[in-house]
């Protein structure tokens, strides 16, 4: 009656976000161009003491000596870049590129400057020029599929994963990003099978074991998932969430008395994890130790006010076990306030309505659900008992 939520582990953020400085070519020198060297190789021992800043006014400096100089301008905009100055990276960028639109890596640099500032068509447009002076540059497409990840375009995105690995068939980075990839899409097992390349190419990147358990769990492979979250506690102790998704995974098993212990653990890692306490809640329902689930659930809520099902639960299982009745039905208002758009809320209430003889509201939420979900047996019984009392 009660919709059942599980909450799964965030996947790690998509990698490879690499950065390539230009290279400098002196040519025979005039006066001017002594003077505009002596700029640059200060701004050049100022960069790579990371000075940024100072370097990034060498390089202004040497543009005022030689405007023409795409070098110059390529340069102060890696040395912005790396102060966090992403507009002005790209100013600098667009500039050097207008002096030399062949010149390879001003079109990836200026690209990843404006990820950082989430003009992400114009990201791939820039990776999509750079791939066209340079077709084998593998951080090019490993950052376009990258960006198409962010944009939720899965299919491109393997594709240049995949363009990578054919280009170099031991980077971890592409079957990382493509196994994200596929897992987003809902492909488990080829999210799996990449997971399990990156780890045969490194056998300790716990993040890669983290991801496969997660895929694990989609699959339900709940023996799977507990054995990668194994490992991820085998290598990093304190991974973030690995207990508690290692306790989802034992829940999937029905093993509420190992899965409390481990999000005990996550607690002790974490201890303001209401995500924890909920899934505690969850598991000492299921063992019928409703003191202990409410308890749980309560401390979920004064952790996170603002998650309906948190409501949802502790209202249902107050309900179910003939409880404060008022008091469940404060938390299915709360619930559907938060989120109106649960038709399990609306027939919680309606139950809870009808324990308490209010059978007009009642009608009015199971009406609702109707409308919601035409199909929904439970709630015609429901309002036919309701409009006969």
């Amino acid at each position: 009656m009660v919709k059942k939520i599980f909450t799964t582990a965030i996947i790690v953020g998509i990698l490879g976000i690499c950065f390539v400085p230009e290279v400098y070519s002196a040519e025979k020198l005039t006066r001017k161009q002594k003077k505009e060297i002596s700029l640059l190789n200060n701004a050049k021992i100022n960069f790579d003491n990371k000075q940024y800043d100072l370097s990034a006014e060498y390089y202004t400096k040497a543009i005022m000596v030689n405007p023409e100089n795409p070098e110059s301008y390529a340069k102060r905009g890696n040395a912005r870049f790396l102060m966090g100055n992403y507009n002005d990276a790209v100013v600098d960028y667009t500039k050097a590129i207008e002096l030399d639109s062949k010149r390879e890596n001003l079109y990836y640099n200026r690209g990843i400057a404006k990820a950082n500032l989430n003009l992400y068509e114009d990201v791939i447009d820039d990776y999509t020029k750079e791939l066209e002076l340079n077709p084998v540059n593998v951080n090019a497409y490993l950052n376009r599929g990258s960006t198409h990840v962010i944009m939720k375009r899965y299919d491109e995105a393997i594709k240049d994963f995949s363009i990578a690995i054919g280009l170099d068939s031991k980077n971890e980075l592409a079957y990382y990003n493509r196994g994200i990839a596929k897992r987003n899409k809902g492909d488990y097992k080829g999210a799996i099978e990449d997971y399990s390349k990156v780890i045969e190419l490194d056998s300790k990147n716990v993040d890669a074991y983290n991801n496969r358990g997660v895929a694990k769990y989609y699959l339900k492979d709940f023996n799977g998932a507990i054995a990668d979250y194994s490992k991820v506690l085998e290598l990093d102790n304190f991974f973030k969430q690995a207990h508690y998704n290692r306790g989802i995974a034992k829940l999937g098993l029905q093993k509420y008395d190992d899965a409390i212990t481990d999000f005990n653990k996550e607690l002790e890692i974490n201890p303001k994890s209401d995500l924890a306490y909920y899934e505690i809640g969850i598991a000492e329902s299921r063992l019928d130790h409703h003191t202990a689930a409410i308890d749980a659930f309560t401390k979920a809520i004064e952790l996170n006010p603002n998650n309906a099902e948190y409501y949802t639960q502790r209202g249902a299982l107050i309900s179910r076990t003939d409880g404060d009745l008022q008091k469940a039905k404060e938390d299915l208002i709360k619930a559907i306030d938060l989120d109106a758009n649960d038709s399990e809320k609306y027939l919680t209430r309606a139950i809870i309505f009808c324990k308490l003889n209010m059978y007009l509201p009642a009608i009015d939420d199971l009406n609702i659900v109707i409308k919601m979900d035409e199909k929904n047996p439970q709630a015609y019984d429901l309002r036919s008992y309701a409009i006969g009392s």
